[in-house]
């Protein structure tokens, strides 16, 4: 814990690893936001067209090249100021999917 050390001279500050109990949870719960907001927008685009949204034909996860969790957890922890270290860190997920949806006339 960063509250635990002198930080007396120190001006930057690396932390290899942070952890959550509920990180799985946050996950979960990403992924299943990302699903509904994925049929919200595919379905008021498809009603725009006089169509209907039908059965889910696929569901990708598309791999991530920037591990969005990871640089927001460094960008908030480098510091200039030691006085810093005690407010820092929202983590922030980012969650994205390519859903393919069945469609069938009004």
């Amino acid at each position: 814990m960063v509250q635990n050390i002198d930080t007396k001279g120190v001006n930057n500050m690396y932390i290899g690893e942070l952890k959550n109990k509920e990180m799985q949870t946050y996950r979960k719960r990403g992924k299943i936001e990302a699903l509904r907001a994925a049929k919200e927008k595919a379905a008021y685009l498809t009603e725009s067209l006089g169509k209907q949204l039908s059965d889910i034909i696929r569901i990708v996860e598309p791999q991530e090249s920037i591990n969005y969790y990871t640089l927001s957890a460094q960008s908030n922890i480098i510091s200039s100021q030691a006085q810093s270290f005690d407010s820092f860190c929202t983590i922030k997920l980012h969650y994205s999917m390519i859903v393919r949806f069945d469609i069938k006339q009004m």
